[in-house]
Parts: structure tokens; C-alpha cells; sequence
């Protein structure tokens, strides 16, 4: 049995012996039941940004107005929804706030942790600079300068706290790494040039790899409880419906099922380089895949159709929001009684009844959806 099998092992063991002893890890409060996280520390793009581009210069992307975050916060706060993230619900369950972005210049307490996403972010500088080459030089932050941030806020929490509480607090927190779909869809997809150096293949490899050194950084660092989120599927986006004829675009979703399936084996990597970690991985592919396409036992009837924005399926880049010089709105928006039958927000983002059904199945589901164990035993290893 591998280093991997072992710990994952023990970790189930050590959750078996806690629920028939009755005790209870001290800390986080999440619907009744406690957890030893004193924070979560989140990296990525969109699907787990809680604000960060709307601190950056010349965002790539931005949500810091109107519709956006209308049912939960009833303001804009930068995340690409209406609502929470994952991240925000996953913070929720441990009785933490929810996240807020590193860069937000009046948030300096990190002690309940600190989100890093950047909306539109990849793992590769060339991500970035197709974006640029698209979008007029306009930027995000990409992975690595995510993990620097990280190392300033390790700083920070060793000023604030010593180094030995430093140092507790960041091997009890969990980390979060939600990236690898603007590799695909803008670093790939739509560049030529990595297109004829790369084959399909080869380029998801090349994420996983990235993720790999990414992982082994925050390791260094302090991190044992780290979860990398898996890929749904994004050919089946509206943007990329409505650009392929009311079709998902099956490249896009052939190279997220090419990513999530090297996933095992990178966890397995990474466990054997990383003694004493706990690294597990998320697998929502069909999960999410099936709500688009049968999302009825949910209560979901409009699959690849945004609430917000323009176009066939409302999946017009950037138009959810997009106002004349009068202020008058010039996107479409289902009425709110209606949002719950929705699966996206906008052009590529899911709604916030979407984030907290997946997120009910990090926190909480079997070995389909999250392997080798969920993110609740995750807290207890």
C-alpha cells in the first residue's frame, strides 16, 4: 500500500474513532457541527475570486456593479454571481466569514484566511498575456503571483502571531486551488500558437504539472490540507453555446474530462512528495453536466441560458450589467422568483444555488465527487 493509501487511511480511521468516541474537534461551528479550520486560503479564478480584480489597475474582468451580487450581499462585491462562491459556503460550514480578497486594501486580518483569485486567471504567463493581446493590455494575477501574495500574508501572520502560532494555524487551515479553465479556453483553445506546439493532451499535462510545483510552494510554506477543484464542463457554458450554434463545444469539454482524469495521479504525486499532507480533489464533471443537460430534480429548467446579459442565450461576454450613457439597462435579467431555475449567472459563471449544491457535495459527498475523501473529513485529518 502507497504513502497515499496510508494516510488516507489513517485519516478514516482517525474519523471512524472520533464519531464513535463522540468527541469533537474545537473551532469553526457549521450547522451544528465543529471543526478544527481556522482558515481558508483560496486560489484560482473566477470560480473562487471574492473581489480581487476590482482592486487591480486594469482588470481583465470586472463585477463590481450592478446586477451582480443582488441575492445574498444585495450589492456587488466583485464575485462573478449573484451571490456566494463555493468557497464563500465552504467557509460558512466551518463557521468562518466569508472570503475577502487579498488585495482589498481595508482587509488586513488574515487570521480566518484570505482569498487570492483572480477572475480570468491561469497557471501560465501566457494565459495572461493572450488576455492582454485580447482585451488591450488589460491583466490579471496569475498563479504565482497568488502564491506570493500567500507568502506575505505567512509574514504578516508571523508578525502578528509568533511563528509557532503561525505555523499551527496554517498547517490546521485548508487551501483551495479552483484553476485550469482559462488555460484551456484562453491560453489554448483560442491561441494558435499553443495549438501547433501542443497537442491537447500535452497542454492539460502541463497544467497538472504547473498545479504539481504550485502545490509543493504552499507546502513549503506551512499548507497539509489542500483541495484542487476538478473542471466541469465548460464547452457547455453559454458563451460557448451560444457561439457553436446552441451546442456545447465538445474541444472545450474533451480537454476539461482530459484534465480531471490526470487528477488521481497528481494527488498521488503530490502525496508521496508531501509527507504528513492531506491532498484531496474535486470531481464534479457529471454532477454539474447533468444539471445542465436534466437539472428538473433541482429545480433548474434553463440549462446553458444565463439570467443575465444579451444574445441567444444570454452569452454575450461582459454584457450582464452593461448600461448606456443614460444608466438605462442594456442586458437582459430573468425576474428574481425566477433565478432558481438558472445554472449560469452570466455568460460563464454559475448562480449561487449552483455554488451551494456543489459545495454541499465537497463538504459532504461520497467518493464520486470527491476523492479520496470529502472535504469535512478532510477538516478532522
Amino acid at each position: 500500500m502507497g504513502k497515499c493509501s496510508v494516510q488516507a487511511m489513517f485519516c478514516i480511521v482517525a474519523l471512524t474513532l472520533l464519531a464513535l468516541s463522540g468527541a469533537e474537534a474545537s473551532n469553526g461551528v457549521g450547522n451544528g457541527r465543529k471543526f478544527d479550520v481556522p482558515a481558508i486560503f483560496s486560489f484560482g479564478d473566477s470560480t473562487a475570486d471574492a473581489g480581487t480584480n476590482t482592486f487591480l489597475a486594469n482588470p481583465a474582468f470586472l463585477a463590481n456593479f450592478t446586477p451582480y451580487g443582488q441575492t445574498y450581499f444585495h450589492r456587488p462585491t466583485g464575485r462573478f454571481t449573484d451571490g456566494r462562491l463555493w468557497i464563500d459556503f465552504l467557509a460558512q460550514e466551518f463557521g468562518l466569514p466569508v472570503m475577502r480578497a487579498y488585495l482589498d486594501p481595508s482587509f488586513k486580518d488574515y487570521t480566518k484566511g484570505v482569498d487570492f483569485a483572480s477572475s480570468g486567471s491561469g497557471n501560465f504567463e501566457t494565459t495572461k498575456t493572450m488576455l492582454a493581446a485580447i482585451f488591450g493590455g488589460r491583466t490579471v494575477v496569475n498563479t504565482d503571483e497568488q502564491i506570493r501574495h500567500f507568502r506575505q500574508v505567512k509574514a504578516s501572520l508571523i508578525r502578528t502571531l509568533g511563528k509557532t502560532a503561525a505555523a499551527r494555524l496554517l498547517a490546521r487551515s485548508i487551501y483551495v486551488f479552483s484553476t485550469g479553465s482559462n488555460d484551456i479556453s484562453w491560453g489554448y483553445l483560442l491561441n494558435a500558437t499553443m495549438q501547433q506546439i501542443y497537442t491537447p493532451d500535452q497542454f492539460t499535462t502541463r497544467i497538472i504539472n504547473s498545479l504539481y510545483d504550485s502545490v509543493q510552494e504552499l507546502y513549503a510554506e506551512g499548507a497539509k490540507k489542500i483541495v484542487i477543484n476538478g473542471l466541469g464542463p465548460i464547452g457547455c457554458l453559454p458563451a460557448n453555446v451560444q457561439g457553436n450554434n446552441g451546442s456545447c463545444l465538445e474541444p472545450g469539454n474533451d480537454m476539461t474530462k482530459m484534465f480531471n482524469s490526470k487528477l488521481p495521479a497528481l494527488q498521488q504525486r503530490l502525496t508521496l512528495k508531501c509527507p504528513g499532507s492531506f491532498i484531496i480533489f474535486t470531481d464534479k464533471y457529471d454532477f454539474v453536466e447533468n444539471i445542465i443537460k436534466n437539472g428538473s430534480e433541482y429545480g433548474f429548467t434553463k440549462g446553458s441560458t444565463a439570467c443575465c446579459g444579451t444574445g441567444a442565450f444570454n452569452g454575450d461576454l461582459g454584457a450582464c450589467g452593461a448600461v448606456d450613457a443614460n444608466g438605462t439597462a442594456l442586458y437582459n435579467l430573468c425576474p428574481k422568483e425566477k433565478l432558481g431555475e438558472y445554472v449560469f449567472w452570466d455568460y460563464a459563471h454559475p448562480t449561487e444555488k449552483l455554488y451551494h449544491l456543489v459545495s454541499g457535495i465537497y463538504m459532504n459527498g461520497g467518493t464520486k465527487y470527491m476523492k479520496p475523501f470529502n472535504i469535512s473529513q478532510l477538516a478532522h485529518c
